[in-house]
């Protein structure tokens, strides 16, 4: 019989965590074990539906940390499915699916965290890590180190580093012609940027950033958000709106990695920033603030320029110094960094044998 695993992530966002839960579950899926994913209901199902091997379950609500009837819903799930493993995308779900789990006396039992939170020293997260044996999976290695020197309830034994992974796009990917569809000059340098709307992402930053570049830099950002009205009234409001270029979400983001020449991660904090590895992926150069996981991907600076966290003036001394070719990088050079150190393949094997071949994961 094959093994089975749970995926919970009952969220109301679609952003990089969930976008690593589908790929995940798929390529899971792929390797012959049974998955499952928990939603919010009315969420996201969509995203699912060309992978009918993977069977979607759609909860009500996300609920509190000691709400009886998620625990009843999520007891009434394990108990059906008898999985192997659970999976945590969200540290909002970590209480209720542990301790539902190991109701049901799941083996493995695994909580993600892509962004450093603060974890107290309670009694909740005590029995999670300690009665409940639940484990952590992070996306960066400071990220790894941060929460091992933080609280005495990790060590190297309970949390794991693993890399999202990235495949390598052909070099036939289709490309959008941003300037023919804005109306651009042929010599208008564009600056992608992409992700959800958020205080955390630090797109407010662009009207200051640009006002520092010359008339022909534009950006083009990719994403939605809760906060994509007010990010887009700060911008509109400012006297370079008219650089700054709107496509939306993507489903698809390989066309906009293609057609743009620089990409710039201005966050303010992250794990390690998938849109990082995805544009470095298309050979694009990238500019990066100093957020957790960015000097790892950019090897210090070797595969990308890094610039401290709200530094305007140094953002834009670092995308002027890429166009002019006062900086140079070679993007056979960066795509062939994701493949050997990023790639898919490492992602899922390193997963499988996290939830699958554990000592106390049993075969069935």
């Amino acid at each position: 019989m094959s093994k089975r695993c749970v995926f919970f992530a009952p969220s109301d966002v679609w952003g990089g965590i969930e976008k690593n839960v589908l790929l995940r579950a798929r390529m899971l899926s792929q390797r012959g074990y049974r998955v499952t994913v928990v939603l919010l209901q009315g969420m996201f199902a969509e995203r699912f539906q060309p992978y009918p091997e993977i069977e979607v379950v759609s909860v009500p609500f996300r609920g509190g940390d000691l709400n009886p009837l998620v625990v009843w819903h999520y007891v009434r799930l394990l108990r059906r499915v008898r999985p192997h493993a659970v999976f945590a995308a969200s540290k909002k779900d970590w209480w209720l699916v542990s301790f539902s789990a190991w109701l049901c006396s799941v083996p493995n039992i695994v909580l993600y965290l892509g962004v450093l939170r603060n974890v107290k020293n309670n009694i909740k997260y005590r029995s999670v890590f300690r009665r409940f044996r639940a484990e952590v999976l992070v996306n960066s290695g400071s990220l790894k180190q941060a929460l091992i020197s933080d609280s005495p309830l990790f060590s190297e034994r309970n949390v794991h580093l693993i890399y999202n992974g990235f495949d390598l796009p052909a070099k036939t990917e289709p490309v959008v012609d941003y300037r023919k569809q804005f109306g651009l000059p042929e010599e208008t340098v564009l600056i992608g940027c992409a992700g959800r709307f958020s205080m955390q992402k630090g797109f407010q930053l662009l009207p200051d950033i640009l006002a520092r570049l010359p008339e022909h830099v534009h950006v083009v950002h990719a994403g939605g958000g809760q906060y994509e009205q007010k990010i887009k009234a700060i911008i509109a409001d400012s006297p370079i709106a008219h650089r700054v270029h709107y496509v939306g979400y993507l489903q698809d983001t390989r066309p906009f990695y293609s057609g743009i020449d620089v990409f710039l991660l201005c966050s303010r904090f992250e794990g390690m920033a998938n849109v990082l590895n995805e544009a470095m992926s298309f050979g694009k150069p990238v500019v990066s603030t100093r957020v957790s996981g960015s000097e790892e991907l950019l090897a210090n600076g070797r595969y990308g320029v890094l610039v401290d966290i709200d530094d305007t003036a140094a953002m834009a001394d670092a995308v002027q110094a890429i166009i002019s070719g006062q900086v140079h990088f070679d993007p056979e050079q960066l795509r062939q960094w994701i493949a050997d150190s990023f790639s898919i393949e490492q992602m899922i094997s390193k997963t499988e044998r996290l939830m699958f071949q554990s000592d106390r994961c049993s075969s069935s």
